[in-house]
């Protein structure tokens, strides 16, 4: 009993020696060993795991671990081995995406070792965050991640966490809220694309309920740095729509002008670069683009009243009296300001005659 005793305690030593000095192979074989030959040791469950998490065979390192958590819940349940075990049981699943099997191990982890007075470690709340996020529960996400503050020693991480977070307000309409979780998002890490396209959509629905000159600024000015940071066509989408919005009208047409030729069956695309060409003067070149937009959307009738305005602008009156009709009919007559561009228009045409 002694010698057995004795080569226990020798192998025990060894197996925690190799593993100090990460040589996680090599200790991984010693506390194999001590598990064949006594299954009730905990510990050697619980490093075995530790070993297979260390050379991140995250799949292999799961069954060792709920055997040494459901050792250590018998034997020692006040252990802080029982919290290291869930910790890296949590942690395996979720570096696996294995989000739902990860909440219990990381939520188990968290209480006791608050209940313990022991510290938290930072990545278990944030794994476990991120959990709820991807599983969509979105109130436990945000109770530990809309509440940690830039700052800390991993500002990419934080970073990350931010966005969910703003997310999670994108998603609730929070507008407020998401700008400024992404703006956090953003001063952890400056170069973050993810943080400043949802950045620049979300001050754009903003100004967009708004109105506001101040709020269609504010995204103008986002989506200039997206577009210097990333020029493509769905950012100058956005910088297009925000010069519009906030009736800029000479700068939008440049943005508009790529996205709309770009997507030639766009009508949606064709009808906002017709307008902001309008609105900056440019009446033949508007024409075009409203004439474009008809084509592929023959019953948009703003497409159809921005064009009867500029033929009317360009004194084509019967043009502009044509469409104005069509307008008209189409808005089932109810529409007082259309009858009277159709008088106005009617009395130019007989004045030009």
């Amino acid at each position: 009993m002694a010698f057995a005793a004795s080569a226990f305690a020798s192998d025990w030593s060894r197996g925690v020696s190799y593993y100090a000095k990460g040589d996680y192979q090599s200790a991984l074989a010693e506390f194999q060993d001590i598990a064949r030959e006594r299954p009730e040791t905990a510990g050697a469950w619980y490093y075995i795991g530790l070993c297979e998490f260390k050379m991140k065979r995250y799949k292999r390192a799961d069954l060792p671990l709920c055997h040494a958590v459901d050792l250590l819940q018998a034997q020692t349940p006040d252990s802080a081995d029982l919290e290291g075990a869930w910790y890296t049981l949590g942690l395996s699943r979720y570096l696996l995406n294995d989000y739902t099997g990860a909440v219990d191990p990381l939520k188990n982890y968290l209480e006791h070792t608050a209940k313990a007075g022991r510290k938290v470690d930072a990545s278990a709340r944030r794994a476990l965050g991120r959990s709820y996020f991807f599983l969509e529960k979105y109130d436990e996400a945000l109770a530990l991640l809309g509440s940690t503050p830039p700052g800390g020693d991993q500002p990419k991480e934080d970073a990350y966490d931010r966005y969910c977070a703003g997310v999670i307000y994108f998603k609730r309409g929070d507008d407020d809220s998401a700008a400024a979780a992404l703006q956090d998002a953003l001063k952890a890490n400056q170069g973050d694309l993810e943080s400043l396209t949802l950045l620049t959509q979300v001050l754009l629905r903003k100004a967009g309920k708004s109105r506001t000159d101040a709020d269609w600024q504010s995204a103008a000015s986002s989506a200039e740095q997206l577009v210097a940071a990333k020029d493509d066509l769905d950012n100058e989408n956005l910088l297009g729509r925000a010069y519009f919005g906030g009736r800029q009208f000479d700068k939008a047409v440049g943005p508009l002008e790529k996205v709309a030729k770009a997507k030639t069956d766009d009508g949606q695309a064709w009808m906002l670069y017709g307008i902001a060409l309008s609105r900056s003067g440019q009446s033949r070149k508007a024409m075009e683009a409203l004439e474009i937009t008809i084509q592929i959307t023959p019953d948009s009738l703003p497409a159809l009243s921005e064009l009867a305005y500029v033929y009317e602008s360009d004194k084509q009156y019967q043009q502009a009296l044509r469409i104005y009709e069509k307008v008209y009919a189409a808005s089932g007559s109810n529409d007082p300001s259309i009858k009277e561009s159709i008088d106005r228009v009617k009395a130019l045409a007989a004045q030009q005659h």
